[in-house]
């Protein structure tokens, strides 16, 4: 019996072992796969480099426009300044008032006479502005219009500053040929325009005279200034010839100088002897009250 026991014991243990060894072989796999599955902890990604702040841009200086006369500029006198006026008054008008007034006392063919009085004008108005920023009547006294930075003004301010002259005058005709037709609105048109264009011109003389450096209304609107020019003396071709125009203008201004001051020393002249006279005058009154004063003291 104890025989048979074992052998019992013993079939029974084949079984139990067998479960337990079926039991650590599912164990494996599963391990193996948790260990497949736990998968090594990625290394810390390394730390991006911080990104270095960017400068603040200073904030951009306003340039300041200049203004006022800049330095190493002389305003130009009025000598100057009535020598180009007339000038160009003598340009611009000459031509065309000469052909206009033998025009009106008979009939001949005037073509030719309008068209040089047209082109006259039209080169002092726009051409001769526009390429060299002067007219005739800043060449010949030697002047120029700069702006506040000492540069030359845009063309457009020589061709409105150039253009005043001609609004007066184009102002002037039409009040006086549509006066007496005032009645309607196409002649009040035409005179409404006309007294524009006067106005214009008189706020601009009235500009002139009240300020400190001469400006007129398109001076102030572009900053510019009448100034004394200097040639460089490399100028060539046509503009030496404008420059050249200087020459005349400055024997006008010296003739025109020396006539101011040889009537100036008249008048002193004849103040000094005005005065002596009334000395003369005042010295002989007391002179005759202190003989009259003696000849009473003696009575």
């Amino acid at each position: 019996m104890g025989l048979l026991d074992k052998v019992d014991n013993i079939d029974e243990e084949k079984p139990a072992k067998a479960k337990a060894a079926k039991a650590v072989a599912k164990a494996k796999p599963k391990a193996a796969k948790a260990v497949a599955k736990a998968k090594p902890a990625k290394a810390a990604k390394a730390a991006k480099p911080a990104k270095p702040a960017k400068a603040k841009r200073a904030p951009k200086e306003e340039k300041l426009r200049p203004t006022g006369l800049p330095e190493g500029y002389e305003l130009a006198g009025g000598m100057p300044r009535y020598i180009g006026w007339l000038i160009n008054v003598a340009w611009n008008f000459g031509v065309l008032i000469g052909t206009i007034s033998i025009f009106m006392f008979g009939d001949p063919d005037m073509t030719i006479p309008f068209l040089l009085a047209g082109a006259m004008i039209i080169a002092n108005w726009l051409v001769i502005p526009i390429w060299t920023g002067r007219n005739i009547g800043e060449f010949v006294p030697r002047t120029k219009y700069i702006n506040s930075a000492g540069n030359k003004p845009i063309f457009l301010h020589a061709i409105l500053n150039n253009s005043l002259g001609y609004m007066f005058l184009i102002g002037f005709i039409f009040i006086a040929v549509n006066f007496q037709e005032a009645s309607n609105s196409t002649g009040m048109t035409y005179i409404g325009i006309g007294a524009v264009f006067i106005v214009l011109w008189v706020v601009n003389f009235f500009f002139k005279k009240n300020s400190d450096y001469s400006q007129g209304l398109f001076d102030l609107a572009f900053s510019s200034y009448l100034v004394k020019h200097v040639a460089s003396g490399d100028e060539t071709g046509w503009l030496a010839r404008f420059e050249s125009l200087g020459d005349f203008g400055d024997k006008w201004a010296q003739r025109t100088a020396d006539r101011q001051e040889k009537s100036k020393l008249k008048a002193e002249e004849k103040a000094a002897r005005a005065a002596e006279a009334r000395e003369a005058g005042e010295a002989e009154e007391s002179e005759e009250d202190s003989a009259e004063s003696e000849e009473e003291s003696e009575d």
